[in-house]
């Protein structure tokens, strides 16, 4: 399912003109591009090398990374960086549901399994291209059933969709009440490693306290 983008539409190349961004972790971001209907313009290992004059120069950003990269406070901040001046699309093997939602909150225009066909990695380059969004039907459920859920005891998705597994579980336990012994006894875990977690999500939603932090996330 597409969602366009607000905005004048960009007119669009026969063939987009696309930049490689291969995930040093987990290889060629997709090894069949020689069969798609797009000139690769360039290969590199990092969005770091991308100016912002030379990113916007592109039709689409192929992105190479995995569930944990998405949750890497490195890369969501070159992803935010390079996402205000590209339209980018990740590449990662099997996403969840969730990789949509952390996807989309970083950025990117589209998210894409690896192991798609060359025909639908071509119609989500176009459409993306074309400057819609692009991503799988079953991100965009899991993001309507979460608003439709409502924010009554449940974390936001947007917002959580920064914290890892276990940091919305503790986050969850934080709005119910919970101290740090009793989340430490019901996730069986020690309460050092319970407030490392804390101070992990306070640091990632830019929050000073747990309030703040119960907040932010909802």
């Amino acid at each position: 399912m597409r969602k366009k983008q607000p905005g004048p539409r960009r007119s669009v190349r026969s063939r987009p003109q696309i930049c490689v961004i291969d995930a040093r972790d987990d290889g060629l971001a997709y090894a069949r591009l020689d069969q798609c209907r797009v000139d690769v313009m360039a290969v590199l290992s990092s969005l770091t090398q991308l100016s912002p004059r030379v990113a916007s120069a592109y039709d689409a950003i192929l992105v190479g990374c995995s569930e944990r990269l998405l949750l890497s406070p490195a890369f969501r901040a070159q992803v935010q960086q390079v996402a205000r001046h590209a339209r980018l699309i990740a590449m990662v093997p099997t996403p969840p549901p969730e990789a949509g939602a952390q996807a989309a909150t970083l950025g990117f225009a589209g998210l894409i399994a690896r192991e798609v066909s060359p025909r639908a990695l071509d119609r989500t380059i176009a459409a993306v291209a074309r400057g819609e969004h692009a991503f799988p039907r079953s991100a965009l459920t899991r993001l309507v059933e979460a608003v439709l859920r409502g924010p009554a005891g449940r974390l936001g998705v947007l917002a959580s969709a920064a914290l890892t597994p276990r940091q919305r579980q503790i986050v969850e336990l934080i709005a119910q009440g919970a101290t740090d012994p009793e989340i430490a006894r019901l996730l069986r875990i020690s309460q050092s490693t319970t407030h490392k977690h804390v101070q992990s999500a306070l640091r990632r939603l830019k929050a000073r306290t747990r309030s703040q932090l119960v907040a932010a996330a909802r």
